[in-house]
């Protein structure tokens, strides 16, 4: 149950002033303000009933001051819901910015902000929530026209990596390489120029750019972040980026500014993400350009198609490829699988040997489960760690998970050396040889020193302290501090013996706190000071009275006890100036902890991806690669692997057999739920499987590397855009004309459905003839018109079907779900509709309604025959005509008796020919 809203006290002054206060503010959209009441937190406007309805799953939380049709909605919340509010708000599903208030009355003063982008703020409060996911992109961009072709400057900065990127490219009416790019990258919030964005309902091409713009942010789930065009100068960037760059780096990059639009979009990121408001970051960050050749492309309805992330409609996390691979042991390896997911690869080596890699953790059971059980299970978060750490954020108890992770890497490495297997090599290069060089005398070997040397490690983890023995003034504190304690200990056995009481049974030693003290005394029950008070106030000084005692002490004590505390204030003093000394050295180890980061990620990723492949219900089997023009996709036994973990499935395998010249455009007809649509997912998911670096659910697999995976697969309506479910069709299926290339995959599920049969069908009929010999790309296109099955093409067309048999007593239709040569000329839509329980009455109408519409239609093909049967008959008269005019005599001249004899004879026969095709 939901826990209530806890109370809020303010005077009615006092709310007054402030929602007087509060209406000043300027309003924002997506904005949540928070404010800290000391004892709860608040949250006003109409954003309050959304967040209520979030946490209490009710509005009854919702309170307005004043009166109530018009006074300022609000609603409470205790600190302990903070983290998983701005989870909510800023992660999951992250569609607000969120500003934090400190202040009373009328005098409030934000103090921290954040936006999905932006979450260094709050990186203690969404880190106690659980994983932060991927470290979020700051991104912004820049359109415009350069020489008349519509120019897109994309710039972002990965604050984890410390690196800036930007691009500058041409881009088509739709923007699909800018949608590409975006999905690659997984941005969630993108800084854009705030005075285009408001003139976005103007006429004229740049609005209507930027309209389109606006509608591929949408599409790819990054949020629009408008800021000023000053934002976006590139005036001052040479300066900027002297100041963030590595030193002597700007020159070697020179060339990744030469674009205006690069420029400016790279000036936007800096401004956006207030890079150099950060101290900590400057001369740490590399520049390159942005390769946008370097992946295969991906645009948002390819990713929903093939279900790559986790929908919010899913109830399970197995429906989506990241929950089926989602099996590393660490933070950094599933955001490291989050990125790998959007960032399939086109290069065969690296892929070849990240599945090297897999092959020989699935051929090494023994290994690949000391992995996975106790060396990679339970290490921190290095990322985060890192960062916080270069920051100089850190805590004594963040250096000990360091420490702790340190410590783990020779075991690692070492049960990667044992393994002796045809991949041996590569286990060393790419895993055991970095993490012993990070693990030498030189680097972490001298960071656990410092930290042995440092801290008390005696005392984890019940406290983390700076050891005394680490600083000659500390220890001075520290024995002083202990030869007072013991003193003060005496002084109580003296005080018990005085009063005649036992210590620590009818009298304690215990701490007495007002207002900034804390200091030692003691504490006797109700009942024993009776006994005791004509002492108690001859020779000692009463405190405090409580319902468990009183309090009192003496002058030795008190002494003893204000040195104490005189001491322990001077040990926190010294305390926290000797963590910042060695969180200050610890943090040039930074460069060393993300190099670690980065093999122990990509290990704890393939380590997955090996035990997916052999835990699966049949096990994945390795793709051999082939160049992107080797012509040939072929995957045996093809399975779709979310599909095939759901409960009571027994997944059917089929094959796909992909060959240039002879199958590369394959049409697939047959019923409604008889798996079409999966079939060609699967086809789909094999091959971005493929291209992260997986094995894939087949029984063998031979891929010729894709460049692109386009699909246009159960389009829907969008009524905030303002498309229709057409529309949605047609825009998706312009994107794959204008990005597919002949080393691309396109799948095609009912294409056409959306408007009249005949037109959808001349649309599925067109767009198919140019993917086949306009594009030549490999092409899987379910449909229910069968009349496609009569296309031919270049690249060669192949007919398939999915089986289903009907009983032909009851009429019952079983959907065998195995994908067979040939095509099929019925849909069996009602008798899926029998399957889904239609009322027998309607179903029976539609029976009497197609068989109507087959006989019109019978009659109508008979009709249309013979008018072909006449029109061939009078086709074939024209040109025995035409045969016998050219074989007239007229070798002599159409004067001569002979030839005008003949002429006037055919022109006789012709003339009746033309009258009777008039007829």
């Amino acid at each position: 149950m939901p826990e209530e809203a806890p109370l809020l006290e303010v005077s009615g002054v006092d709310q007054s002033a402030f929602e007087n206060w509060y209406a000043s503010l300027p309003q924002q959209a997506g904005l949540v303000r928070i404010f800290d009441r000391k004892s709860c937190l608040s949250v006003h406007g109409e954003v309050a009933y959304a967040l209520a309805k979030h946490l209490y799953r009710s509005t009854a939380q919702v309170s307005r001051s004043g009166v109530a049709d018009n006074g300022l909605p609000g609603v409470t919340l205790s600190w302990a819901l903070l983290p998983s509010t701005l989870r909510y708000l800023l992660i999951d599903p992250g569609e607000h910015s969120v500003e934090f208030y400190e202040g009373a009355g009328t005098n409030w003063s934000c103090t921290k902000r954040g936006s999905p982008s932006l979450l260094s703020d709050f990186e203690a409060e969404l880190t106690r929530s659980g994983d932060l996911g991927e470290v979020p992109l700051l991104a912004a961009l820049s359109l415009g026209q350069t020489e008349g072709l519509r120019t897109v400057g994309l710039a972002y900065v990965d604050p984890g990596a410390r690196v800036l990127r930007t691009v500058e490219f041409t881009d088509d009416d739709h923007f699909n390489h800018l949608e590409s790019a975006l999905v690659q990258l997984g941005v969630r919030e993108c800084a854009v120029v705030k005075d285009t964005a408001s003139e976005a309902g103007q006429p004229g091409a740049q609005s209507l750019d930027l309209h389109r713009a606006m509608d591929v942010l949408a599409r790819t789930g990054a949020a629009p972040a408008p800021r000023p065009r000053a934002s976006f100068s590139a005036r001052n960037l040479d300066q900027d980026l002297q100041r963030l760059l590595l030193p002597g780096t700007l020159e070697q990059h020179r060339h990744v500014l030469e674009g205006h639009h690069a420029s400016a979009a790279l000036a936007g990121v800096l401004a956006f993400g207030e890079l150099l408001a950060d101290g900590s970051g400057h001369g740490k960050y590399g520049l390159d350009r942005l390769d946008l050749g370097k992946f295969m492309r991906m645009d948002a309805a390819a990713q929903r198609a093939l279900s790559v992330m986790r929908g919010r409609g899913d109830a399970s996390d197995t429906f989506s490829l990241f929950g089926l691979l989602n099996r590393g042991k660490t933070a950094m390896g599933k955001r490291l699988l989050r990125t790998w997911l959007k960032q399939p690869l086109l290069d065969l080596d690296t892929l070849r040997m990240r599945h090297d890699v897999v092959e020989a953790l699935v051929g090494d059971a023994e290994l690949r489960q000391a992995l996975q059980q106790m060396h990679l299970r339970g290490l921190p978060d290095l990322e985060m760690l890192s960062r916080k750490l270069e920051r100089g954020k850190a805590s004594l108890s963040d250096l000990c998970q360091l420490y702790r992770a340190s410590s783990r890497l020779p075991l690692i490495e070492a049960v990667l050396r044992a393994h002796s297997g045809p991949h041996a090599s590569t286990l060393m290069e790419r895993f055991a040889d970095p993490l012993a060089l990070a693990h030498d005398a030189d680097h972490l070997v001298r960071f656990e020193a410092l930290l042995e040397t440092a801290i008390d490690l005696d005392r984890i983890p019940d406290e983390y302290l700076i050891a005394a023995s680490y600083d000659p003034g500390l220890q001075e504190v520290e024995v002083e501090k202990l030869n007072l304690e013991k003193k003060i200990q005496g002084l109580a056995e003296e005080a018990a013996q005085d009063l005649g009481l036992c210590l620590d049974k009818t009298i304690k030693l215990e701490w007495h706190k007002f207002a900034n003290q804390r200091l030692r005394c003691l504490r006797i029950t109700t009942k024993e000071e009776k006994s005791v008070r004509s002492k108690l106030r001859a020779r000692y000084l009463e405190l405090e009275t409580r319902k468990d005692g009183l309090k009192f002490t003496n002058k030795a004590l008190k002494a003893a006890a204000e040195r104490l505390q005189a001491l322990a204030s001077e040990y926190d003093s010294r305390q926290s100036t000797l963590v910042a000394q060695v969180v200050s050295v610890a943090a040039t180890f930074c460069q060393v902890w993300e190099q670690v980061r980065s093999v122990l990620a990509e290990l704890d990723v393939l380590v997955a991806f090996a035990d997916v492949a052999v835990t699966a219900p049949r096990p994945y089997v390795r793709p051999s690669l082939l160049p992107a023009d080797g012509g040939r996709v072929e995957l045996v036994g093809c399975r779709h692997p979310c599909v095939e973990l759901q409960e009571g499935v027994d997944f059917i395998p089929n094959d796909c057999v992909m060959q240039r010249g002879e199958s590369w455009f394959q049409i697939i007809t047959g019923p409604n739920m008889g798996g079409k649509s999966t079939f060609i997912r699967q086809v789909g998911i094999s091959v971005l499987l493929a291209q992260v670096g997986s094995w894939v659910p087949c029984t063998q697999a031979s891929i010729a590397v894709r460049d692109a995976i386009f699909a246009r697969v159960g389009a829907g309506d969008s009524q905030a855009r303002g498309v229709s479910t057409f529309m949605a069709e047609m825009l998706e299926s312009a994107a794959i004309l204008k990005g597919a290339t002949p080393a691309s995959l396109v799948i095609i599920d009912e294409l056409g459905r959306g408007t009249s049969t005949w037109d959808g069908m001349g649309l599925a009929w067109a767009i198919s003839e140019h993917l086949m010999n306009g594009i030549g790309c490999p092409t899987l296109f379910a449909t229910h018109f069968h009349e496609l099955t009569a296309l031919r093409g270049a690249g060669g067309v192949k007919n398939l079907h999915v089986g289903a048999a009907i009983d032909h007593t009851s009429g019952a239709l079983t959907m065998l779900y195995q994908v067979e040569e040939g095509s099929c000329d019925k849909s069996f839509g009602i008798h899926v509709a029998e399957f889904a329980r239609f009322p027998p009455a309607i179903v029976e109408a539609a029976r009497k309604a197609a068989a109507a519409a087959a006989s019109d239609k019978h009659q109508a093909d008979s009709e249309v025959s013979a008018s072909k049967r006449q029109k061939a008959g009078s086709d074939a008269a024209l040109q025995a005509a035409l045969l016998e005019f050219a074989e007239l005599p007229l070798e002599g001249g159409a004067e001569s008796g002979r030839a005008r004899e003949a002429l006037t004879s055919w022109q006789g026969r012709a003339a009746a020919l033309l009258k009777e095709l008039e007829v």
